[in-house]
């Protein structure tokens, strides 16, 4: 929240501010807090825990929750108490999506691979031509949720060939995009990026065999999750220096500091910050209150989607 964005919230709203209270309050302080109020704006889904479902059945007059980024205990406390909640914004959707096109064009152009030659005193760099295009590669994404989904628009507008894994067609059949079997996907594509939850289906999904099928030269993208894949055979894969990897998630976080990732020349990191930065963080909130907003116009509540541009 920001000076912008609090003045748009009282806009349309009477907003109340407990300022910079730092403990939580019981939940019949809390239940007289909210009397009359009539929406429930979170920015962070994560650390409400004392807004129960009990709660907001003694408040009563709550008919929505709108969630800014992330959604955690809150959403099980709404739905519960038969309250409508949504997730108002999608902003970390295209901060994810960002990172993902900026490691697939770093990694076609071996930008990081060319810094270092010339750091390391290369005058040019040879062989310097030996790059690819983006708009030249195939990109095979692994899951096709929101940021899959947005993603892989982002892609096709750069020009890529565009192909995905995911056990649901829906979003595939909606953009156009084949869907491959993981393995078809793993064998051919110049990019590879992850983009599934972690679940008890999705967890190690990726191992040594999965890996192996990975082709010479292509791109290995995760801004997922580590528990997709077994940590230990990717190190032991991009040991051989088939392939490169930009990694933004880790099965140990933050990621030790005698990891093998951190001194593998074909590895680039980024501490778990592909959708985290403050001005994603003001997108969400300014998109959740326009969200509220055209709620209480009467436009209806609606989950955002984004599509590219």
């Amino acid at each position: 929240m920001n000076d912008e964005n609090e003045a748009h919230l009282r806009s349309f709203a009477e907003a109340v501010s407990e300022g910079d209270r730092d403990t939580a309050l019981s939940a019949d302080q809390l239940a007289e807090r909210l009397t009359g109020c009539r929406a429930i704006l979170s920015l962070n889904g994560i650390g409400a825990e004392e807004i129960t479902a009990d709660v907001l059945e003694a408040v009563g007059s709550i008919e929505v929750i709108c969630i800014a980024h992330w959604w955690a205990q809150l959403v099980d406390a709404a739905r519960e108490a038969g309250i409508r909640v949504t997730e108002g914004s999608n902003a970390n959707t295209i901060a994810v999506a960002e990172w993902t096109i900026a490691a697939a064009l770093m990694g076609i152009r071996k930008l990081p691979a060319f810094d270092q030659a010339l750091k390391d005193g290369s005058p040019w760099a040879e062989p310097r031509r030996q790059v690819g295009l983006l708009c030249e590669s195939t990109v095979g994404l692994v899951g096709l949720g929101r940021i899959g989904w947005y993603t892989a628009q982002c892609f096709r507008a750069l020009g890529a060939r565009v192909i995905a894994h995911d056990k649901v067609a829906t979003k595939a059949d909606e953009l156009g995009l084949p869907l491959v079997a993981l393995e078809e996907l793993l064998q051919t594509a110049d990019v590879v990026s992850l983009h599934l939850p972690v679940t008890e289906e999705t967890t190690g999904m990726l191992g040594s065999r999965e890996f192996s099928l990975i082709k010479d030269g292509a791109i290995f993208i995760n801004s997922a999750r580590a528990a997709l894949y077994d940590e230990a055979a990717l190190v032991a894969e991009l040991s051989k220096n088939r392939f490169t990897a930009y990694l933004d998630v880790f099965a140990t976080e933050p990621l030790p500091l005698d990891h093998p990732f951190r001194t593998m020349a074909n590895v680039t990191l980024t501490p778990h910050i592909a959708g985290d930065n403050a001005a994603m963080f003001l997108r969400c909130a300014r998109e959740a209150i326009q969200t509220l907003k055209d709620y209480f116009d009467g436009k209806g509540l609606r989950s955002l989607q984004y599509r590219y541009p």
